[in-house]
């Protein structure tokens, strides 16, 4: 049906415009920074609408179960005594920036900040007196995994044993958790080695 030349012209165009596509994703996301360091009350950082409200601050979109099983962890680390993730001992002035390091020391999505003294009131980080002595709850969360590694295995029915493996890495590209991947694997069939290019919502 279609020559090789029409096969590999296809598969060109295809791959330009899937880097296209990540080159610009990549583009909008270096300019387009949210604040992923959000300050709220504990009461709201325990509700489930509460965390959703802090996520799409942050940049974040999180479905009904992601956001209710964040704010049940948070809910129980404070009944149970535990503490945070990070507690944040600092000042008004060094706040936001302190909040910011410690979110990226661990490779959190985004966090959320509270009041350690005070469960009802809201924490605005950039109004915070310079030097105003605070001392801040800080729950760092990873919404989607950063990378997929994902290892599937066909089976043969009628031999009764392997017709393909495959392996794929996937990396994460959006707030919302999409993903571009690259895969190989081997078909034990035609003997021959696979390569392929994902893309998952």
């Amino acid at each position: 049906m279609y020559n090789e030349d029409t096969k590999r012209f296809f598969w060109l165009w295809g791959i330009l415009i899937i880097c296209i596509l990540v080159f610009g994703i990549a583009i909008y996301m270096g300019y387009h920074k949210d604040k992923e360091v959000q300050g709220t009350s504990q009461t709201i950082a325990e509700t489930q609408q509460g965390v959703k409200i802090v996520a799409n601050k942050s940049g974040y979109r999180l479905d009904d179960g992601q956001a209710k099983e964040i704010s049940t962890t948070i809910r129980e680390i404070r009944t149970t005594e535990k503490e945070p993730v990070y507690i944040v001992q600092t000042t008004g002035e060094k706040a936001q920036k302190d909040s910011e390091q410690a979110k990226q020391d661990n490779k959190a999505d985004f966090a959320i900040v509270t009041d350690r003294n005070d469960p009802d009131k809201v924490v605005n980080l950039e109004k915070l007196e310079k030097d105003q002595k605070v001392e801040l709850n800080q729950y760092n969360i990873q919404a989607y995994k950063p990378v997929l590694r994902t290892v599937s295995i066909t089976p043969d029915i009628q031999d009764k044993g392997i017709k393909q493996v495959n392996f794929s890495l996937s990396k994460k590209i959006t707030k919302d958790g999409q993903y571009i991947g690259i895969g190989t694997g081997y078909d034990f069939q035609d003997h021959r080695v696979l390569v392929n290019l994902s893309y998952t919502w």
